[in-house]
């Protein structure tokens, strides 16, 4: 369950990362400064050295052409699947093999994925490590909280404008 986490919080941190800035992130952001991108809040949050940052940005840049390339293959092998599932009479062989190939494209992901988290974590202190094990349990717990809000057992998340984006 804990690989399923880190999996997803960085296949989303991955497909949504820009290219990486060497800066970190101020310590208040107001509504008038744009919102840092995620690479930069990351080294910020957990506090990474410009060395971290370094290899974050070259783990980043090895990662990202490979999510992006596959991600245009999924869509692809998707695309043909819903033209072959419109037809009249489908052939199930073909639409098995589209099946099977977005499959592996979805493994392939999940791996390349679950490499960058351990090169990452690789990378950390303990006290950065316990940190991002935070994150992964709030990335966990996110999905429930909007409940525990509207029945006021707890009070909602803090506003962030950069989060709405």
């Amino acid at each position: 369950m804990k690989k399923i986490g880190f999996v997803t919080l960085f296949a989303s941190m991955l497909f949504f990362a820009p290219q990486m800035v060497g800066s970190t992130v101020p310590a208040s952001v107001n509504a008038c400064t744009p919102c840092p991108p995620p690479p930069a809040v990351v080294a910020s949050f957990l506090g990474l050295a410009p060395e971290q940052v370094e290899q974050m940005g070259a783990l980043l840049s090895q990662v990202l052409p490979v999510l992006q390339t596959l991600g245009q293959q999924s869509a692809e092998v998707q695309q043909q699947l819903d033209v072959l599932l419109g037809q009249t009479n489908p052939d199930p062989a073909q639409i098995g093999k589209l099946v099977v190939h977005l499959h592996v494209l979805q493994l392939q992901a999940a791996q390349v994925v679950e490499g960058f988290h351990n090169a990452f974590a690789s990378l950390l202190t303990q006290d950065q490590m316990q940190k991002l094990e935070g994150v992964t349990l709030a990335s966990q717990l996110q999905p429930v909280v909007g409940a525990f809000v509207a029945l006021y057992l707890v009070p909602p998340p803090p506003s962030n404008a950069c989060q709405k984006q």
